[in-house]
Parts: structure tokens; sequence; C-alpha cells
């Protein structure tokens, strides 16, 4: 065989071209056979070792927006071949032959922003497409805020990539005019997904949905072997009204992000683990030639130039820019999904871009600027001035920014320096109301505590990065506070009369800037000159706590409410936490994703005009008696700001073979609190399930250590977030509205209060209250405890507790069903007892059956007989046993979850009742 090629091959050479035009075609490509095989063996080889490596079978449902767009684009690949091909493309990845790997991923771009000209959006859209190569671009988010759906806008924006509009394939700029052109561009994939929020969600939280859906696409391409595990997808934010420029922009920025792996992978990296993956961003340029973007001490953006020494390190190709300047931001997907802050009450474009800069530099590797070559500049882009961040903030933020950033990113003693540098620009600021924006932003459901000690010092950043900033560390860190009060004779004889309580609290003075310490600390010593600051009188409540009530109450002890951590690192129950759906620990779950995303109602016309025409007991107790205050709903939001209402977290409890109850809950009451979740034993994000393990087996005689651990996970994670926490099972309704405006009623905030003055906002301490309906146990008065059957309420002192007191030291190991009755016996040991939360004509509030069982329920003659009877307190019979504005009702099963929304809100068809 050897010879006889050889002397064909010379027979070949040899050949003029007459001669060898008449040899046949297979004699004439052989030579051309011999040459692929030769090129192309060393790639079927390494086939073989990643035909060898773990695959992801073909899977995925279509269940929401994601789900659908996917589905689309896909089409109809997902088969049993798709491993094979995936195999191929991973090899040919690692060679640079093809895109869609390690080496040329996929971009993703999120466009968002507050222009309201759609002709921005537009042409922002279109600069991305007739910039960068259509294969490379995985999807265009385009996320508009505050504006409701627009079938007009979306299809403007979702036709520029279908070919009608100038776009680049490769390295060519295509257009397609020809009906046939535009056959043949209609078979690409749809590039491009808008979405509106009809109610403004601000920029940081329009970011995250637009990375969100970036994220679940590409998890589905995997799972349908459309994208190898090894492909990092580039994520690129856009501000609409940015325009790109260079057709370079794209290979520029894949090389300052990614690090080709090896040609011959390692087994980590066959399993989608490369040697290296770089969590820095890359800015693109709006500020010109040789500048970037920094801010000073008052957060207000400026244009400066790198040092000698930063262009020296890279020799000008790159270098540092402190923040981002708001145009155009690329880095990897998951550098951002790892950051840990996304604060969603960052509406507008500045703060919020401060803040993800701030995330990049202190909790990963940076950004940075990609220095003009002879070419010019890749990264370079245009924006409309009216959207210039750079041009539009022209003044320092205001003082409740300014202690929002400094409660996220400093450490105590650098917050009190940076509230004296603050007060440069705003001259009546104090600190009173400094540390109120601090606590403000604590509670916020997306803020983020304690970042100082979970990254870099901002105080590093300062030094390495921001040097504009180092004023801030030669400020005092020393802080006025309120000079003691000399005691009136009038003042004395009121402290006499109400022995036990707190002295009366007093507003501080305003600093006194432009002294020193030390002569603070000599007027202090000097009585004459010392002013008097306001005071802050205590008011009483129109009526004021009394009976048991007030016993109640007084033989709590004040809790400090001072976050304790008490996880012990989370290695033991009941502090191990919750687990993800792939059963890693460690999950945190978003408990605003209900409010945020509320399902609709979804019982069927049919079944809710069926349920609304019942004339049962159940429906007499929700006509005659029982409703939602919707007039004091509106009232209350009238007199107090929505950061000033009570936030309640809501706590439902099941197994996986409850879950089936749980749309139910989401689609009606749930949605109404302001954090929810459910704890099971296995998670389901889509349901905000999530599986919380604890000590022994899954089994009704073991609820209390599932209670322990709920519990526990509450408090580790949500503890500063909130002021209420309500905790039920899979089968109790919740009045939203009636439990906020109780607990918001002048009754509860004084009781809270240790019973004598109405709280002012700024107690450091609480008196712990249990709410719920009271029993007996066997109808003893002194073994008083909270049904657990529609739930029971606990603030924050009762909370705190119960976790950081009670759970690690009163029955840790105890397996028991009456969950209940322990955590009441427990909370009696501390002096907290179930308080009355009977309405002032006696009805209760919180409801153990559904409300046609208590419209029709009497009193036997003999209670002895009767368990209820035996356990009740002073209850009232039929319609009268329930409060006007009841709270929680349970047994509430199936769609009589339905039936009962409909009929508190006034859903049901007309006709019906």
């Amino acid at each position: 065989q050897h010879q006889w090629n050889t002397q064909a091959h010379k027979k070949h050479v040899t050949m003029s071209s007459t001669e060898r035009s008449l040899l046949p075609d297979y004699e004439q490509n052989k030579p051309r056979i011999f040459l692929a095989i030769a090129c192309f063996w060393p790639l079927f080889v390494l086939a073989l070792f990643a035909s060898s490596a773990p695959h992801v079978s073909p899977r995925w449902d279509s269940s929401d927006a994601a789900d659908r767009f996917a589905a689309a684009s896909l089409g109809k690949e997902t088969n049993n071949g798709n491993s094979l091909r995936l195999n191929l493309r991973n090899v040919l990845d690692r060679v640079d032959i093809m895109g869609f790997g390690p080496t040329h991923p996929r971009v993703g771009i999120v466009v968002t922003g507050n222009a309201e000209n759609k002709d921005h959006w537009v042409s922002t859209v279109e600069s991305i497409f007739s910039h960068t190569d259509l294969s490379r671009i995985f999807v265009v988010s385009v996320v508009v805020d505050g504006r409701k759906h627009d079938t007009q806008w979306e299809n403007d924006l979702k036709k520029i990539h279908k070919g009608q509009i100038p776009h680049l394939h490769g390295l060519k700029l295509d257009l397609h005019q020809s009906k046939q052109e535009k056959d043949e561009e209609s078979q690409h994939e749809s590039k491009v997904h808008v979405m509106f929020n009809e109610e403004a969600r601000g920029i940081t939280a329009s970011r995250q949905d637009g990375v969100d859906f970036v994220h679940i696409l590409a998890k589905h391409h995997e799972r349908a072997g459309l994208k190898s595990l090894a492909e990092d997808i580039i994520l690129v934010l856009v501000q609409a009204g940015t325009v790109f420029t260079s057709r370079k922009w794209l290979p520029t920025v894949t090389e300052a992000l990614i690090v080709p792996p090896p040609l011959i992978p390692s087994q980590r990296e066959l399993e989608g683990v490369m040697s290296l993956k770089l969590a820095n961003a890359v800015s693109f340029s709006i500020e010109g030639p040789g500048k970037r973007t920094v801010f000073d001490t008052l957060l207000t953006p400026q244009i400066g130039a790198p040092t000698a020494d930063e262009l020296n390190l890279s020799s000008g190709a790159s270098y540092i820019a402190p923040v981002w300047n708001g145009a155009a931001l690329a880095m990897r997907l998951e550098t951002y999904r790892s950051l840990p802050i996304h604060d969603e009450a960052l509406t507008d474009v500045w703060p919020a871009n401060l803040d993800l800069s701030l995330a990049l530099w202190l909790c990963a590797d940076g950004i940075d600027m990609i220095g003009a070559s002879a070419e010019g500049n890749a990264l370079a882009v245009k924006i409309d001035p009216s959207l210039n961040p750079l041009t539009t903030v022209t003044g320092p933020l205001p003082p409740s920014m300014g202690a929002r950033f400094a409660e996220a990113w400093m450490d105590e003693i650098m917050q009190r320096k940076y509230f004296h540098l603050f007060t440069h620009a705003y001259n009546d600021l104090t600190y009173l109301e400094w540390q109120t924006y601090q606590a403000e932003a604590r509670q916020s459901p997306s803020f983020v505590r304690d970042l100082a000690k979970k990254c870099r010092s901002l105080e590093w950043y300062m030094k390495e990065v921001n040097p504009d900033l180092l004023p801030i560390l030669e400020q005092s860190a020393a802080v006025d506070r309120p000079k003691p009060q000399v005691e009136t004779p009038v003042e004395q004889v009121e402290k006499e009369e109400h022995v036990g309580n707190d002295d009366k609290e007093t507003k501080p003075e305003k600093l006194d800037r432009g002294r020193t310490q030390a002569e603070k600390v000599s007027t202090n010593h000097d009585d004459d000159s010392a002013a008097i600051p306001d005071r802050r009188e205590l008011v009483k409540p129109s009526k004021p706590l009394r009976g048991e009530r007030l016993k109640i109450v007084e033989k709590a002890k004040p809790v400090d409410l001072t976050y304790v951590d008490v996880s012990g690192g989370h290695k033991e129950h009941p502090h191990m936490g919750a687990r993800d759906v792939d059963g890693n620990y460690g999950f945190i779950h978003n408990e605003t994703n209900l409010i945020r995303n509320p399902p609709k109602f979804n019982m069927s016309f049919e079944d809710l005009t069926t349920a609304c025409k019942r004339r049962d007991n159940n429906y007499r107790m929700l006509t005659e008696q029982v409703s939602v205050d919707f007039a004091g709903e509106r009232e209350a939001r009238k007199k107090l700001r929505p950061e000033e209402r009570a936030k309640i977290f809501c706590f439902v409890y099941t197994t996986e073979k409850g879950h089936d109850n749980i749309p139910r809950i989401r689609e009606t009451w749930g949605q109404k609190c302001d954090g929810f979740m459910v704890a099971s034993t296995k998670s389901d994000p889509s349901l905000d399930i999530v599986e919380i393990p604890h000590e022994g087996p899954e089994e009704y005689d073991n609820i209390w250590q599932k209670v322990r651990s709920m519990w526990s996970y509450i408090y580790d994670n949500y503890y500063e977030k909130y002021d209420w926490f309500h905790i039920g099972g899979d089968d109790y309704y919740l009045l939203v509205e009636n439990l906020r405006l109780y607990l918001e009623s002048e009754e509860i905030r004084t009781a809270s209060n240790g019973g004598t003055y109405l709280p002012t906002g700024t107690e450091q301490s609480q008196t712990p209250l249990f709410l719920g309906r009271r029993f007996a146990y066997m109808g003893n008065l002194d073994d008083i405890f909270n049904s657990g059957g529609s739930g029971y309420t606990l603030n924050k002192a009762s909370l705190k507790t119960l976790v950081v007191d009670g759970l690690p030291k009163f029955r840790p190991h105890a397996h028991t069903f009456s969950e209940d009755t322990v955590v009441a016996r427990m909370f009696k040991s501390y002096g907290i007892e179930p308080y009355d939360t009977k309405d002032e004509d006696g009805g209760e509030r919180y409801m153990p059956f559904m409300p046609g069982h208590h419209y029709g329920y009497r009193m036997p003659a003999d209670k002895s007989k009767d368990w209820y009877a035996k356990y009740s307190i002073d209850i009232k019979e039929g319609k009268d046993h329930c409060a006007k504005h009841s709270v929680a009702f349970h047994y509430v099963k199936g769609n009589s979850m339905y039936r009962l929304h409909a009929m508190l809100y006034d859903m049901c068809p007309p006709g019906t009742t």
C-alpha cells in the first residue's frame, strides 16, 4: 500500500496539467483527503478525552418568560445527539476554531436606564447589533422601567435582530432587504427580549431583572446541550442612550476578561472548571483619551487622569477606574452574580453605579479601562448628554444616601468620621438624623450589613484606588452626645410619680463643629455655659393599658435589640441553615420575591361563581361580621410613609407532600406580606419554598425540632430587616392588612414599649410580645399558650429571646409535636406570657378554625367533655366570637383559600353575593 501510494505520488507530481486533468476525480482529490486526515486526526483524539467528561441530559420545562424565550430560540435542537455535539464543541473551543466556549464566549447584554424617549433605547440596541458579531450575541435583555407594556416599543426593539437594519456577521456588515434574505434571516435565533416594569422599581432592581434573565437562559442552554459548562458568558451592562462605535469592542473585552484554558484539559477543566477565572470588570470610555471617573468625599462624580505610576505598570495599555462612568461595563456573568450586595433601594443611576463600583473593588478584582491603541480606542462609546451621569449629577448626594453608603461599606469609626465630613455640605445635619438614615438602610430588604467585615476595607480603597477620599481619614471620630439635664423640682416629682419608667428622652443637640475635642471636653465641665437641649416629651396612648394586659407586659423585661450572632458558624442544628435545590448548605432565600413578583389569582370563573353562591356559615360570618379594614388601611397610608409602616415577615411550614397548598397562599394573602417564605423538606424556588433541615426525623412527633431550626434561620437572616414575624402551617389564612393595623395600633406600640408610653422611635430596647390565640392547657389558667393553628406573631424582642436565650437551653433535643406549648413554656421562664389579643368588644382575632365553625359553635353544658370549651378563655358565641377585624383563620384547605379571599376582597362575580 505504501509503495503504491509513493509511486502514485511521484507519477502525480511529474504529470503535466493536461495529463492531470485526464485523471478520474477521485485520483485528483486523493492528496487533499490525505492532507485533511493529517490535519484533523488530533482533534478526534482530543474528542475521545472530551467524550468521557460528564454531560448534562437535555431536559427542561417552559414555565416562565426565560423558558419560553429559550424554547423559541433553541427550536427543536434539544435531542440526544447534543452531548456528542457538546463534547466535540469543547474540543474545538480549546483550539480556537469556533466560539461559544472558554476562549470566545457569547455575550449577554442588559440594557436599562431612565430614558423616556424610545429612540434612545432603539439607537442603543441598533448600535449593539451593528458593532457585534451576531454569532457572539447570546441575548440582549432590555428592561424598560416605569412603563406599561408597549407593543410598539417591543416590536421596534425586537425587529432589530431580524436583519432589517445593518448588523454584523463576523467582520461583514450585512443588511437583509430582499424577501429571500428576510426569510433566511427569520431563521436566526431570537436575540432580543424586552421586559416592562409598569411600576417603577429603579435602576438596581431593573439590572437585577435583566441579569436574572440572562442567567436563567444560560442554564436552559446548558440543559439543552447548546452551551458548554466551560463557556463563561460575558455580561455587559449598558445604559439606554449609549451608542457603540467600534466593532473591535468584543475581542478587546474578551481578551481582558477571559484566560484561555490549556489545550489538553485536566479532569477539572473537563467538568467545566477553568484554571483561572478573572473577577474584574472593564469600563467603556466616555471621558476621553487617558481619562477616567473618580468621586469625591461627598460622592460627586469627577473626571480625572490616571497617575504616571498606573500608566507605567501596563505601558499605557490599561489603567484602573475607581468608579464606573455609567455608560457600559463588561464582566463575567458569574462575577456580577457573586457580588454580595445589589441594593434595590438605590433607584437612581449614579448611586447604583457607585454601589456597584465599590462592590467590584472591595469584593472582586476592580474595574479597568483599556487605553487607546494606534487605531483608536475600541471601548469608546457615546452617550446622550441628557443621560450622562457625569454631567447630570452636579452636587453632593443627599444625607440619606451618604448615611446609607457609610452603613454599607464603613466600619463604625469611619462612619463617625464620614458624618463629620458630610456636615460640611449639610450644616444642619444632626447625628440623630444620620443614625436614623442608617437605621432605615438596615431595614431595607435588599440591604446587606457588615460588608466592611466581608470584603476589603474602604481604607484600602482610599489609599490604593481613589485617594480623593483620604480627607475622610483626617476627620475626628468623636461625636457629640446630648449633655445630661439638670433636673428641676417639677421633673423630680414627675420622676417619683413614674418610678420604674424610663427617663424622658431628649433630642440631641446639633454637633458643635469647628472645635477641637479638648475644647469640647473643657466646655462640658462648664455648667454655666452648657446649653440644655430641647426635651422630647413622652406621650401616653389615648387609652392606657389596664388590667391583665398591663400585668402581662410588666412581667417581661425589656430586651436590647442589638443583633447577636449565635450561629456558631452554622455547623450544628438548629443553625445549620438552608439547602438549595442541589442540596448545598448556605442558601439564603430572597424573601421579597413574592411581593416583587406576585402571581395572579388562579381560581376559574366557574369555580369562583359556584363558591361565592354558597350560603353557609362561612358566608354568614364573612358578610355579617368579619371584614378587611380598608378604611383604616387608607388612613394609615395617608399618615405614614411606607418605611414607617410595620414590616411583617410571614412564614409557613410544610413538607413536600404539602407543596400543592402553597400556590393558593401565594396567590392570595402571601403576597401582602413584606417578606414571605415556606420551610419544607425540599427546596422549590418557584414557590418560595426552602429546605431547612433539623435534628431528628421528619415526622409529626418531631415538629419542635423543625420549628427550632426554622426560627433560628429566620433570626440569622432576617431579624434586622423586619419588625414582626408570623409563623404557621400551610392551612392558615392571614388577613395581612388587619394584622398590620393591629400591630401599628397604640395598644400594641405601647405594650412593646413597657406598657405606659408610646415609643418615640429612638428606643434601643423593646418589651417582648407573644401574640396569638390564647388557650389554657387542660383548662389550667396558669399554663396558657398560643395555639399554633392560625399561627402566632413575635416582635423583635421576643424573637431574639427565643433564639438567643431560649433555644440553646430549653429542651434542646426533645422530640415532640406540641411545639406551641413548648414555645409558650419557654417564654414563660423569661417572664413572657401570651398577650390577650381580643378586640374591644371581646372578639377573638386569631381563630383556630374556619369562620363558619365559629359562627355555628355553641358552648356545651358540660365543658369538661369538649376540649375547645375547656381550653378557651372567656370566649363569645356565634358571630360575636370573631373580631370584626380578625387576623387569622385555621383549617383553610383547598379552594377554601380562594373562596375566603374572594369574599373578603370583593372578588366574587356580580350577582353572587
